[in-house]
């Protein structure tokens, strides 16, 4: 389903950019120093050889970034701030030269089991070489279990492989009042055992938001403004972009991203 496709669909169920208005106005972007952290914090091991081999030969590349409520962006005030479209903003900064398209297909409370369902559709229809597949949310929120959640991700991750796709798994964001959800640990824990598995690099978001978070970096109305809602905003939507595409970067062109001064 081509992104036009979902646009429609979302805008139709009342789900696109709920209460953005109000998100916009507590959520101003901050400067890319106030986002960015250091290589420990968002780096992964491994590569991304599919990816950086096409861009080594001036080839296209093009990233389907594969999640839920999180990646299509809910709580944005407008599609030009969700994470996919910054990652794809900073690829071309970072990147001069380069062809690269990133494609959203997240739909909002989408489980690992239903992205998993749209992967031949939303994703290798769009030929990608790099997925970035964010989930694990509404599966930790809805406890549907651990073994189902760790089975469906690694059949995903075989699925896409098999395709000749590199896949980077993103992890759960931190939510307040942990205590309503006390499954939620054990499937960030799960994700992340997954990928030791498979070899398949992770971008620690959840690490990453909690650290910001506790520098003051970020506030909490940023990654979840309202009680109950459990959107990101536009601050936040940011960081995982500019961070994310940082460390693409440094994996498909090493020399690509010189190491910028953290704030404190």
């Amino acid at each position: 389903m081509r992104m036009l496709d979902r646009l429609v669909r979302l805008a139709a169920s009342g789900l696109i950019l709920a209460g953005a208005a109000t998100a916009a106005g507590a959520s101003e972007l901050r400067a890319d120093t106030a986002c960015t952290v250091a290589r420990e914090m968002r780096g992964f091991a491994g590569d991304l050889a599919a990816s950086r081999s096409l861009i080594a030969d001036g080839g296209k590349l093009t990233v389907v970034a594969l999640g839920s409520s999180s990646t299509f962006g809910v709580g944005s005030s407008s599609q030009d701030r969700t994470y996919p479209a910054i990652l794809r903003q900073e690829l071309g900064r970072l990147l001069p030269g380069h062809q690269i398209e990133v494609v959203n297909a997240g739909i909002a409370g989408n489980s690992a089991h239903q992205m998993y369902q749209r992967i031949d559709d939303d994703v290798l229809g769009e030929e990608p070489k790099l997925v970035i597949w964010q989930t694990g949310i509404f599966d930790a929120i809805n406890d549907v279990g651990i073994d189902r959640f760790k089975r469906i991700l690694r059949k995903g991750i075989a699925k896409l492989r098999e395709a000749g796709v590199d896949v980077v798994l993103m992890d759960q964001i931190p939510l307040p009042r942990m205590e309503r959800f006390p499954s939620y640990p054990a499937y960030v824990a799960a994700l992340h055992e997954v990928a030791v598995e498979t070899g398949t690099p992770v971008f620690r978001r959840n690490d990453m938001v909690a650290m910001l978070l506790g520098e003051g970096r970020l506030r909490p109305e940023e990654v979840l403004p309202a009680e109950g809602q459990q959107h990101q905003v536009d601050a936040s939507y940011y960081c995982v972009g500019v961070n994310l595409a940082r460390t693409l970067a440094e994996k498909l062109s090493p020399r690509a991203v010189p190491e910028v001064a953290v704030t404190r």
